[in-house]
Protein backbone atom coordinates (compact mmCIF):
# COMPACT_ATOMS: atom_id res chain seq x y z
CA UNK A 1 0.00 0.00 0.00
CA UNK A 2 1.35 3.40 -0.99
CA UNK A 3 1.88 5.96 1.52
CA UNK A 4 -0.71 8.10 0.01
CA UNK A 5 -3.43 5.56 0.27
CA UNK A 6 -5.42 4.56 3.30
CA UNK A 7 -6.78 1.21 4.47
CA UNK A 8 -9.25 -0.31 2.27
CA UNK A 9 -11.32 -1.36 4.54
CA UNK A 10 -11.84 2.25 6.43
CA UNK A 11 -12.13 3.64 2.89
CA UNK A 12 -15.24 1.92 2.28
CA UNK A 13 -16.70 2.49 5.06
CA UNK A 14 -16.23 6.35 5.03
CA UNK A 15 -17.45 5.84 0.96
CA UNK A 16 -20.48 4.36 2.16
CA UNK A 17 -21.59 6.54 4.94
CA UNK A 18 -20.67 10.02 2.56
CA UNK A 19 -23.19 8.36 -0.78
CA UNK A 20 -25.78 8.17 2.61
CA UNK A 21 -25.93 11.21 3.24
CA UNK A 22 -25.86 12.32 -0.17
CA UNK A 23 -29.12 9.88 -1.06
CA UNK A 24 -30.68 11.98 2.14
CA UNK A 25 -30.59 14.96 0.58
CA UNK A 26 -31.40 13.51 -2.68
CA UNK A 27 -34.59 12.14 -1.09
CA UNK A 28 -35.30 15.77 0.36
CA UNK A 29 -35.12 17.37 -2.72
CA UNK A 30 -36.92 14.89 -4.79
CA UNK A 31 -40.01 15.27 -2.39
CA UNK A 32 -40.10 18.85 -2.61
CA UNK A 33 -39.43 18.36 -6.56
CA UNK A 34 -42.68 16.41 -6.25
CA UNK A 35 -44.56 18.96 -4.18
CA UNK A 36 -43.93 21.18 -6.62
CA UNK A 37 -45.20 19.41 -9.31
CA UNK A 38 -47.92 17.92 -8.17
CA UNK A 39 -49.51 19.80 -4.71
CA UNK A 40 -52.26 21.40 -4.95
CA UNK A 41 -52.63 24.20 -7.50
CA UNK A 42 -49.15 23.67 -8.48
CA UNK A 43 -50.13 20.94 -10.54
CA UNK A 44 -49.02 21.31 -14.79
CA UNK A 45 -49.43 19.26 -17.48
CA UNK A 46 -46.64 20.71 -20.00
CA UNK A 47 -44.50 18.97 -21.58
CA UNK A 48 -41.48 20.41 -20.06
CA UNK A 49 -42.45 19.69 -16.66
CA UNK A 50 -43.75 16.24 -17.84
CA UNK A 51 -39.78 15.86 -19.23
CA UNK A 52 -38.13 17.31 -16.29
CA UNK A 53 -39.97 15.22 -13.87
CA UNK A 54 -39.44 12.20 -15.84
CA UNK A 55 -35.42 12.84 -15.89
CA UNK A 56 -35.89 13.49 -12.27
CA UNK A 57 -37.34 10.32 -11.35
CA UNK A 58 -35.27 8.08 -13.45
CA UNK A 59 -32.04 10.29 -11.56
CA UNK A 60 -33.90 9.00 -8.30
CA UNK A 61 -34.45 5.70 -9.15
CA UNK A 62 -30.98 5.24 -10.17
CA UNK A 63 -29.29 6.35 -6.76
CA UNK A 64 -32.14 4.38 -4.93
CA UNK A 65 -30.64 1.49 -6.55
CA UNK A 66 -26.60 2.05 -6.15
CA UNK A 67 -27.30 3.18 -2.59
CA UNK A 68 -29.33 0.13 -1.88
CA UNK A 69 -26.71 -2.26 -3.73
CA UNK A 70 -23.75 -0.82 -1.93
CA UNK A 71 -25.55 -0.77 1.62
CA UNK A 72 -25.96 -4.86 0.23
CA UNK A 73 -22.32 -4.76 -0.78
CA UNK A 74 -21.00 -3.48 2.44
CA UNK A 75 -22.86 -6.09 4.92
CA UNK A 76 -21.71 -9.07 2.15
CA UNK A 77 -18.02 -7.40 3.17
CA UNK A 78 -18.22 -6.50 6.60
CA UNK A 79 -20.68 -9.02 7.76
CA UNK A 80 -20.11 -12.68 5.78
CA UNK A 81 -16.78 -12.06 4.19
CA UNK A 82 -15.29 -10.04 7.37
CA UNK A 83 -12.56 -13.17 7.91
CA UNK A 84 -12.28 -13.99 4.85
CA UNK A 85 -8.39 -15.18 3.92
CA UNK A 86 -8.60 -13.66 0.96
CA UNK A 87 -8.16 -9.77 2.53
CA UNK A 88 -11.47 -9.75 4.28
CA UNK A 89 -14.21 -7.25 3.36
CA UNK A 90 -11.42 -4.78 1.67
CA UNK A 91 -10.93 -7.94 -0.25
CA UNK A 92 -14.37 -8.93 -1.05
CA UNK A 93 -15.58 -4.85 -2.07
CA UNK A 94 -11.95 -4.70 -4.07
CA UNK A 95 -12.89 -7.58 -6.47
CA UNK A 96 -14.31 -5.52 -9.32
CA UNK A 97 -15.36 -9.31 -10.89
CA UNK A 98 -18.30 -9.94 -8.84
CA UNK A 99 -21.66 -9.07 -10.26
CA UNK A 100 -22.74 -6.80 -7.39
CA UNK A 101 -19.63 -4.84 -8.25
CA UNK A 102 -20.06 -4.88 -12.30
CA UNK A 103 -23.66 -3.76 -11.50
CA UNK A 104 -22.86 -0.96 -9.13
CA UNK A 105 -20.28 0.42 -12.04
CA UNK A 106 -23.12 0.21 -14.66
CA UNK A 107 -25.46 2.10 -12.20
CA UNK A 108 -22.67 4.73 -11.53
CA UNK A 109 -21.86 5.33 -15.47
CA UNK A 110 -25.93 5.66 -16.45
CA UNK A 111 -26.15 8.31 -13.87
CA UNK A 112 -23.13 9.92 -15.88
CA UNK A 113 -24.39 9.31 -19.08
CA UNK A 114 -28.31 10.50 -18.14
CA UNK A 115 -27.07 13.20 -16.04
CA UNK A 116 -24.99 14.87 -19.24
CA UNK A 117 -28.05 14.23 -21.80
CA UNK A 118 -30.27 16.27 -18.97
CA UNK A 119 -27.63 18.94 -19.01
CA UNK A 120 -27.25 18.74 -22.93
CA UNK A 121 -31.10 19.12 -23.24
CA UNK A 122 -31.24 22.04 -20.80
CA UNK A 123 -28.87 23.94 -22.51
CA UNK A 124 -30.43 23.33 -26.12
CA UNK A 125 -33.73 24.76 -24.33
CA UNK A 126 -32.06 27.85 -22.62
CA UNK A 127 -30.61 27.96 -26.58
CA UNK A 128 -33.87 28.36 -28.34
CA UNK A 129 -33.52 24.90 -29.30
CA UNK A 130 -30.45 25.56 -31.51
CA UNK A 131 -28.84 21.77 -32.57
CA UNK A 132 -25.35 23.76 -33.68
CA UNK A 133 -24.95 25.04 -29.58
CA UNK A 134 -25.04 21.59 -28.24
CA UNK A 135 -23.76 19.53 -31.40
CA UNK A 136 -20.24 19.32 -29.73
CA UNK A 137 -21.48 18.38 -25.96
CA UNK A 138 -23.62 15.44 -28.04
CA UNK A 139 -20.60 13.72 -29.66
CA UNK A 140 -19.07 14.33 -25.99
CA UNK A 141 -22.35 12.56 -25.10
CA UNK A 142 -21.74 9.91 -27.37
CA UNK A 143 -17.55 9.03 -26.51
CA UNK A 144 -19.16 8.83 -22.74
CA UNK A 145 -21.59 6.20 -23.66
CA UNK A 146 -18.61 3.98 -25.57
CA UNK A 147 -16.24 4.63 -22.89
CA UNK A 148 -18.11 4.39 -20.06
CA UNK A 149 -20.08 1.20 -21.14
CA UNK A 150 -16.71 -0.64 -22.47
CA UNK A 151 -15.18 0.23 -19.01
CA UNK A 152 -18.11 -1.45 -17.41
CA UNK A 153 -17.20 -4.77 -19.72
CA UNK A 154 -13.55 -4.92 -19.07
CA UNK A 155 -14.52 -4.96 -15.57
CA UNK A 156 -15.76 -8.55 -16.37
CA UNK A 157 -11.40 -9.75 -17.11
CA UNK A 158 -10.06 -11.81 -14.28
CA UNK A 159 -8.07 -10.46 -11.77
CA UNK A 160 -9.06 -6.48 -12.06
CA UNK A 161 -8.99 -5.07 -8.43
CA UNK A 162 -9.35 -1.80 -7.23
CA UNK A 163 -5.63 -2.42 -6.07
CA UNK A 164 -4.08 -2.51 -9.05
CA UNK A 165 -6.36 -0.54 -11.73
CA UNK A 166 -3.31 1.80 -12.63
CA UNK A 167 -1.56 -1.98 -13.64
CA UNK A 168 -4.16 -2.91 -16.14
CA UNK A 169 -2.98 -0.18 -19.03
CA UNK A 170 -6.28 -0.62 -21.31
CA UNK A 171 -8.69 -0.13 -18.29
CA UNK A 172 -6.80 2.38 -16.47
CA UNK A 173 -6.20 4.57 -20.12
CA UNK A 174 -10.66 3.86 -20.54
CA UNK A 175 -11.23 5.33 -17.05
CA UNK A 176 -8.65 8.42 -17.76
CA UNK A 177 -10.92 8.79 -20.82
CA UNK A 178 -14.31 8.65 -19.38
CA UNK A 179 -13.24 11.33 -16.28
CA UNK A 180 -11.82 13.36 -18.80
CA UNK A 181 -14.53 13.66 -21.32
CA UNK A 182 -17.35 13.77 -18.83
CA UNK A 183 -15.70 16.67 -17.01
CA UNK A 184 -14.63 18.58 -20.51
CA UNK A 185 -18.76 17.86 -21.30
CA UNK A 186 -19.83 19.56 -18.26
CA UNK A 187 -17.65 21.95 -18.59
CA UNK A 188 -19.37 23.48 -21.59
CA UNK A 189 -22.99 22.62 -20.93
CA UNK A 190 -22.59 24.32 -17.58
CA UNK A 191 -20.47 27.69 -19.48
CA UNK A 192 -22.97 27.77 -22.04
CA UNK A 193 -26.03 27.94 -19.55
CA UNK A 194 -24.58 30.38 -17.25
CA UNK A 195 -23.42 32.40 -20.61
CA UNK A 196 -27.05 32.59 -21.43
CA UNK A 197 -28.75 33.40 -18.39
CA UNK A 198 -26.03 36.13 -17.81
CA UNK A 199 -26.75 38.02 -21.32
CA UNK A 200 -30.67 37.62 -20.70
CA UNK A 201 -29.89 39.21 -17.21
CA UNK A 202 -27.76 42.00 -18.86
CA UNK A 203 -30.18 42.47 -21.29
CA UNK A 204 -33.27 43.05 -19.11
CA UNK A 205 -31.44 45.13 -16.72
CA UNK A 206 -30.93 47.33 -19.81
CA UNK A 207 -34.79 47.24 -20.79
CA UNK A 208 -35.08 47.86 -17.28
CA UNK A 209 -37.17 44.20 -16.77
CA UNK A 210 -38.45 42.52 -13.39
CA UNK A 211 -39.32 38.56 -13.28
CA UNK A 212 -42.48 37.80 -11.66
CA UNK A 213 -43.15 37.48 -7.69
CA UNK A 214 -39.89 39.32 -6.94
CA UNK A 215 -37.37 36.16 -8.05
CA UNK A 216 -34.72 38.17 -9.97
CA UNK A 217 -32.63 36.68 -12.66
CA UNK A 218 -29.65 36.86 -10.42
CA UNK A 219 -31.22 34.51 -7.86
CA UNK A 220 -32.16 31.64 -10.92
CA UNK A 221 -28.57 32.36 -12.41
CA UNK A 222 -26.71 31.94 -8.70
CA UNK A 223 -28.94 28.14 -8.23
CA UNK A 224 -27.70 27.05 -11.52
CA UNK A 225 -24.42 27.97 -11.11
CA UNK A 226 -24.19 26.39 -7.48
CA UNK A 227 -26.16 23.65 -8.40
CA UNK A 228 -24.34 22.47 -11.65
CA UNK A 229 -20.59 23.42 -9.77
CA UNK A 230 -21.11 20.90 -7.54
CA UNK A 231 -21.43 18.11 -9.57
CA UNK A 232 -18.74 19.69 -11.68
CA UNK A 233 -16.43 20.27 -8.35
CA UNK A 234 -16.93 16.79 -7.61
CA UNK A 235 -15.95 15.27 -11.31
CA UNK A 236 -12.56 17.22 -11.41
CA UNK A 237 -11.68 16.46 -7.95
CA UNK A 238 -12.22 12.64 -9.00
CA UNK A 239 -10.48 13.34 -12.05
CA UNK A 240 -7.32 14.93 -10.58
CA UNK A 241 -7.10 12.31 -8.00
CA UNK A 242 -7.35 9.70 -10.48
CA UNK A 243 -4.54 11.06 -12.20
CA UNK A 244 -2.44 11.08 -8.74
CA UNK A 245 -3.07 7.73 -8.69
CA UNK A 246 -4.38 7.63 -4.67
CA UNK A 247 -7.36 5.57 -3.44
CA UNK A 248 -8.73 8.29 -1.93
CA UNK A 249 -11.00 8.87 -5.16
CA UNK A 250 -13.32 6.04 -3.94
CA UNK A 251 -14.60 8.02 -0.91
CA UNK A 252 -16.36 10.36 -3.36
CA UNK A 253 -17.06 8.29 -6.45
CA UNK A 254 -20.10 6.46 -4.81
CA UNK A 255 -21.25 10.05 -4.20
CA UNK A 256 -21.42 11.22 -8.21
CA UNK A 257 -24.92 9.20 -8.26
CA UNK A 258 -26.31 10.74 -6.01
CA UNK A 259 -24.98 14.47 -6.36
CA UNK A 260 -25.88 14.22 -10.15
CA UNK A 261 -29.85 13.46 -9.21
CA UNK A 262 -29.71 16.78 -6.90
CA UNK A 263 -28.16 19.49 -9.53
CA UNK A 264 -30.65 18.15 -11.85
CA UNK A 265 -33.68 18.03 -8.98
CA UNK A 266 -32.58 21.54 -8.09
CA UNK A 267 -33.01 22.84 -11.51
CA UNK A 268 -36.68 21.14 -11.58
CA UNK A 269 -37.54 22.86 -8.32
CA UNK A 270 -36.15 26.29 -9.86
CA UNK A 271 -38.20 26.01 -12.97
CA UNK A 272 -41.39 25.10 -10.67
CA UNK A 273 -40.86 27.85 -8.78
CA UNK A 274 -40.50 30.21 -11.79
CA UNK A 275 -43.65 28.96 -13.73
CA UNK A 276 -45.56 29.55 -9.76
CA UNK A 277 -43.97 33.24 -9.66
CA UNK A 278 -45.20 33.84 -13.39
CA UNK A 279 -48.44 32.61 -12.56
CA UNK A 280 -49.40 34.34 -9.26
CA UNK A 281 -48.11 37.97 -11.03
CA UNK A 282 -50.36 37.38 -13.77
CA UNK A 283 -53.14 37.01 -11.53
CA UNK A 284 -51.87 40.25 -9.44
CA UNK A 285 -51.59 42.08 -12.68
CA UNK A 286 -55.21 41.37 -13.61
CA UNK A 287 -56.57 42.19 -10.24
CA UNK A 288 -54.66 45.27 -10.25
CA UNK A 289 -56.30 46.07 -14.18
CA UNK A 290 -59.57 45.05 -12.46
CA UNK A 291 -59.58 47.79 -9.70
CA UNK A 292 -57.55 50.98 -12.15
CA UNK A 293 -60.34 50.07 -14.75
CA UNK A 294 -63.20 50.29 -12.12
CA UNK A 295 -61.75 54.11 -11.01
CA UNK A 296 -59.71 55.87 -13.98
CA UNK A 297 -58.17 55.17 -17.05
CA UNK A 298 -54.26 54.23 -16.25
CA UNK A 299 -51.35 57.09 -17.25
CA UNK A 300 -49.53 56.33 -20.13
CA UNK A 301 -46.43 55.62 -17.86
CA UNK A 302 -48.25 53.11 -16.22
CA UNK A 303 -49.07 50.92 -19.15
CA UNK A 304 -45.81 51.27 -20.15
CA UNK A 305 -44.18 49.78 -16.74
CA UNK A 306 -47.12 47.33 -16.63
CA UNK A 307 -45.15 46.19 -20.13
CA UNK A 308 -42.10 46.08 -18.71
CA UNK A 309 -43.06 44.33 -16.22
CA UNK A 310 -44.87 41.67 -17.84
CA UNK A 311 -41.97 40.80 -19.81
CA UNK A 312 -40.50 37.96 -17.86
CA UNK A 313 -36.49 37.30 -17.77
CA UNK A 314 -36.77 33.96 -19.48
CA UNK A 315 -38.54 34.93 -22.40
CA UNK A 316 -35.97 36.33 -24.21
CA UNK A 317 -34.58 34.14 -26.64
CA UNK A 318 -30.95 34.01 -28.09
CA UNK A 319 -30.54 34.13 -31.93
CA UNK A 320 -27.51 34.64 -33.46
CA UNK A 321 -25.95 37.68 -31.31
CA UNK A 322 -29.84 39.61 -31.10
CA UNK A 323 -32.29 38.98 -28.39
CA UNK A 324 -36.24 39.40 -29.24
CA UNK A 325 -38.88 40.80 -26.73
CA UNK A 326 -41.88 39.23 -26.53
CA UNK A 327 -45.09 40.98 -24.52
CA UNK A 328 -48.26 39.87 -23.30
CA UNK A 329 -48.17 37.06 -20.86
CA UNK A 330 -44.40 36.98 -20.56
CA UNK A 331 -44.38 33.22 -21.44
CA UNK A 332 -41.94 31.84 -24.30
CA UNK A 333 -42.35 28.05 -25.52
CA UNK A 334 -38.73 27.72 -26.82
CA UNK A 335 -37.24 29.26 -23.80
CA UNK A 336 -37.03 29.35 -20.30
CA UNK A 337 -38.68 25.96 -19.79
CA UNK A 338 -35.50 24.63 -17.82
Amino acid sequence: MASKDIDYNVLFIVAGWIEAVAYGFLFCIYCITLYFTFGGARRSHDSHSKILLGISTSMFLIATVHACLGCYRLVAAYVFNGTNPRGGPAGYLGNLGHWDAIFYETLYSTQEILGGAAAIYRTWVLWNKQFKIVALPIVLLILTIIFGYWTDALFTKPGTLEGNLHDLLQLDAWIRTFYAVAVVQNILTTSLMIYAIYRNYRNTVGAKVRSFGGIRMTWLMRTMIEAAALQLLIELLLLILFLIGTNVQYIFLDAVVPVIGITFNAMTISYRMRLLTERHGDSMWSFKGAQQSSTQLPSRSERSQATRVGVDVDVIELSGTSSVYRTGKGKDESFGEV
